[in-house]
């Protein structure tokens, strides 16, 4: 082969090289990407977690409160009349 035919190819090679390079630095970045939405979507889902644990903790803690009931005194049934 010529050595014109020589440099041709060799362009070539590092043209295709250049484009695959590019192509992975493209995956790449959609992994980090995805990734990155993954962990910002659990950690959304915890907080929603612990925010709803705190809420019913605190609903339970005000719902619940010892000595604060009070008996309510209720007559006794009526007796039916006699016939």
């Amino acid at each position: 082969m010529n050595p014109a035919g020589n440099d041709a190819q060799r362009e070539r090679e590092r043209s295709a090289l250049r484009n695959v390079r590019g192509l992975l630095d493209r995956i790449e970045e959609d992994d980090a990407t995805e990734r990155w939405t993954a962990r910002r979507f659990a950690i959304v889902i915890g907080i929603v977690i612990v925010a709803f644990a705190v809420a019913l903790a605190v609903l339970l803690s005000i719902a619940k409160k010892p000595g604060t009931t009070r008996a309510i005194p209720l007559d006794p049934p009526a007796k039916p009349a006699p016939k």
